[in-house]
């Protein structure tokens, strides 16, 4: 949400991107309503630019392709397919800055889809199914490929304040602690298959050195949905961490205030942050499975005569096949799942008043085998901003190749945006898209409300010059 967590004005929506931003912020609180970000890209499956009419897919009317009328097209090509969705709700937050210390809480709920390095005939064979002729008789290697996906519950606690100010410098810090209630999670992680596709009905593996993991809320025998035993299957913590350096334009200011709303904002030329996020990991150990193959082999034939009717059955066969027992594969029954683990590194400049660019970058951080993956990230995103209203163009670079360029508004409390402008016209063709919104209420430092004028706080930000009032 490039448009909204580099801003001065994010208040806690800025915690995703940087802890140390809360004492920062032209905000002395906020009231967190709700945001949300949904966020799709894939390099596989696409809609054809010229068949892609917004209004007419709302409508139902999606286009078709191939023989089996599916909704998306399929690239043909040997890359190796990655696909990451990204579903964020944050629900009531708070946020409050006193003098040199800023303290936060919020809510929210989490959904991530991560696959990486996915063999490219392994998607042809789901899209077209085993028939698929140009690729039978074909002996694939394929390594280090992986998927994952969890949901959960985030509840998390902020804390930030000024670590050091001395003359124009000033150097801020802040950690989150975050409480994880996993509803659901599973992954795979192939390190090797080597296998041969001979017909409709028949595979050859050579080789399978993989390992399958799920925690979901369904019963594995009779598929029936299984919400309340219990709601949620793990639980979890997490921490995110950072500082951020700025080149202030004045002296801070050692007087106390009467009031919070009198706070005066640390106007700067620029700032430059770090941060750690998202570390940490939810352990399931409610309705888990883990199941492993271990360099093993397998014929597996007659695949279209069989009937699976839940999810055990499907892995009693694989391990009989392999294993010549329905229970050896069956390594254990908790799984854990590492949170989208990434460093940032933010810098932001104050070409002239209210008018600002940041650059922030996001670097992945494989912190353990069974991880959700980040994109690699690039942005640059020059913004206006006031305390009514702000616009931004962000542009950026998604893992490290696919431009993209977005837009985002603010009025008062309602921010809506996008980063990929293009998904929604379709000016490419249709890979994917990104939308965010948020509501909150905002309460600007130096502006106390009722008094019908911007209070004395000697801040060329709101229009005051060597201590003189407008």
């Amino acid at each position: 949400m490039w448009g909204i967590v580099n801003s001065n004005y994010a208040g806690s929506a800025g915690l995703t991107i940087n802890p140390s931003s809360l004492v920062n912020s032209k905000l002395y609180m906020d009231i967190h309503l709700l945001s949300g970000d949904i966020f799709v890209e894939n390099n596989y499956m696409y809609i054809h630019r010229e068949d892609y009419k917004l209004f007419e897919i709302l409508r139902g009317n999606t286009p078709t392709y191939g023989k089996n009328n599916n909704t998306f097209d399929r690239f043909i090509n040997t890359e190796l397919k990655n696909a990451y969705m990204n579903i964020r709700m944050q629900g009531p937050s708070f946020m409050l800055v006193k003098g040199d210390h800023a303290f936060a809480f919020y809510t929210a709920f989490r959904s991530i889809l991560s696959l990486r390095r996915m063999p490219y005939e392994i998607p042809n064979f789901l899209y077209e199914g085993l028939e698929y002729s140009p690729q039978h008789n074909i002996n694939y290697k394929d390594y280090n490929f992986n998927m994952t996906n969890m949901e959960w519950a985030e509840f998390g606690l902020t804390y930030s304040r000024v670590l050091y100010k001395r003359g124009l410098d000033r150097l801020t810090g802040g950690i989150t602690l975050k409480y994880l209630s996993g509803f659901a999670g599973g992954y795979l992680s192939a390190r090797e298959i080597d296998y041969v596709v001979l017909d409709d009905s028949t595979i050859n593996i050579h080789n399978l050195d993989a390992e399958i993991g799920y925690s979901i809320p369904v019963d594995y025998q009779d598929n029936d949905a299984n919400l309340s035993d219990p709601f949620f299957k793990g639980k979890g913590f997490g921490v995110d961490i950072g500082v951020t350096f700025s080149r202030t334009k004045r002296v801070a200011e050692s007087r106390t205030y009467s009031k919070l709303c009198r706070q005066s904002y640390p106007d700067y030329y620029y700032k430059i942050g770090f941060s750690l996020m998202d570390i940490g990991a939810i352990k399931f150990s409610d309705n888990a499975q883990k199941q492993k193959f271990d360099n093993t082999s397998a014929y597996l034939d007659r695949l279209d005569t069989l009937n699976y009717y839940n999810l055990n059955q499907i892995t009693e066969y694989l391990s009989s096949m392999f294993y010549g027992d329905p229970d050896a594969s069956l390594e254990g029954n908790s799984i854990s799942i590492v949170l989208p683990s990434a460093f940032s590194a933010q810098f932001d400049y104050q070409f002239i008043p209210d008018w600002y660019v940041n650059a922030t970058a996001i670097l992945p951080l494989r912190l353990g085998k069974t991880w959700i993956q980040r994109p690699y990230q690039l942005s640059i995103t020059p913004r206006y901003e006031n305390w009514l209203y702000e616009v931004s163009l962000p542009v950026s670079l998604y893992d490290m190749r696919y431009p993209r360029i977005g837009l985002a508004a603010r009025f008062a409390f309602l921010t809506i945006g996008t980063d990929k402008l293009g998904g929604f016209f379709g000016l490419s063709d249709f890979t994917g898209m990104d939308i965010y919104f948020s509501v909150k209420i905002n309460f600007t430092k130096g502006r106390c409300p009722f008094t019908g004028r911007s209070t004395h706080c000697y801040n060329a930000e709101y229009g005051y010059s060597s201590g003189q009032g407008r």
